[in-house]
């Protein structure tokens, strides 16, 4: 079966954007690059397919969806819109799949219809042998169930110079997602959400006939949205990340952003280790801080590269020479700040592994 991930060999941790701003006469000079961010919920490498599954559960409460406000008056609708809402959900998630999953058509199943008692709402996972036969079906490894979908929503209308009306629209769906091999259940969560809209027009006729949200539609945008926001639980994301680096105090300092703009890293390096005092030359740094700026410049450029492990080794190698002056500048808050970033990153990196099927111990 041909895999569902892409490699994490063939992911590129280089930078994707660069932007380097360099003020005149300025002591920190900030550069933006792209850090790629590990999914909320981490499915297994070894997963190659999976189905999306409506499990269609209904309650005698489940008529209230079909009640709404205007003005704070209840109406209800004659016409049960919320049918659509499961294949909307779905449509969200398939058009918005990240580029990590490789899966070229999801299984849409919908189980039949079954009337609960609302003492029942608790949702009891599916039985193990049911998850099993549906995956076996579909030829899939796993299941994501969108176990609940429920929206509510009203209208707020007023008359003043022109017809202005408000719809806000809460909903949230229940998902859970179902490994029949391991038995185990990777994701069990309420999404609860609200989407806002805001019309207007000066004509009643046209206002009422096209700018008035209906309800059908809103019920459908509010389904495409949650699964949207699932499938972005699942995914890994490029994320934009900006850092302040050195680039005063001396010329390696000042100069190195030239080959950082270029892309050239290790010549950056070469001239920040220089400033750092490695080895015995230590004794001969005279300027702590001078170090400590080069020390932190090299953890900001070991990101950059995607390591991780030397960026925290050089931000706790800025600390400590920033902690050997005796009176310790302002600017030493950003290095500590820039620590508790750096191990989150590291947690992050954990995952990313995780989810590509690496080795997390491995270097």
């Amino acid at each position: 079966m041909e895999s569902f991930k892409y490699s994490m060999k063939l992911i590129s941790f280089a930078v994707i954007s660069l932007v380097i701003v360099l003020p005149a006469c300025k002591t920190i000079s900030q550069v933006q690059f792209q850090v790629l961010e590990a999914p909320k919920v981490v499915i297994p490498s070894d997963i190659n397919r999976f189905a999306f599954v409506y499990r269609n559960q209904h309650f005698p409460s489940d008529s209230v969806a079909q009640y709404y406000s205007i003005n704070k008056v209840s109406m209800k609708d004659s016409i049960d819109h919320t049918q659509n809402m499961p294949q909307n959900c779905y449509q969200g998630f398939v058009e918005n799949l990240s580029e990590f999953w490789t899966q070229d058509s999801i299984p849409f199943i919908s189980l039949p219809k079954k009337m609960m008692p609302d003492t029942a709402r608790h949702f009891t996972p599916l039985r193990w042998n049911i998850v099993d036969s549906l995956c076996k079906a579909s030829q899939t490894d796993i299941l994501i169930v969108l176990e609940d979908i429920q929206a509510f929503n009203k209208h707020d209308i007023v008359e003043e110079d022109v017809y202005w009306a408000s719809t806000e629209i809460h909903y949230y769906g229940k998902w859970r997602i179902y490994d029949p091999l391991y038995q185990k259940i990777y994701d069990d969560r309420l999404v609860v959400d609200s989407l806002f809209l805001e019309t207007s027009d000066i004509n009643l006729v046209r206002f009422l006939g096209g700018k008035l949200f209906s309800r059908e539609q809103i019920l459908n945008d509010a389904s495409y949205v949650l699964g949207r926001g699932y499938v972005d639980l699942i995914s890994p994301k490029w994320m934009d990340v900006r850092r302040n680096y050195f680039v005063s105090g001396d010329k390696r300092l000042s100069t190195a952003p030239y080959f950082i703009n270029k892309n050239e890293f290790d010549t950056a390096i070469k001239m920040w280790e220089s400033l750092t005092g490695m080895g015995d030359n230590i004794s001969k740094e005279k300027d702590l801080k001078l170090a400590g700026r080069a020390a932190y410049n090299l953890a900001v450029v070991y990101e950059m590269k995607g390591d991780i492990k030397k960026a925290r080794s050089w931000v706790r190698k800025a600390i400590y020479l920033y902690k050997k002056m005796k009176n310790r500048p302002s600017e030493y808050k950003e290095i500590e700040a820039y620590s508790l970033a750096l191990d989150s990153r590291w947690l992050n990196s954990e995952k990313i592994k995780l989810f590509f099927g690496e080795d997390p111990k491995a270097q």
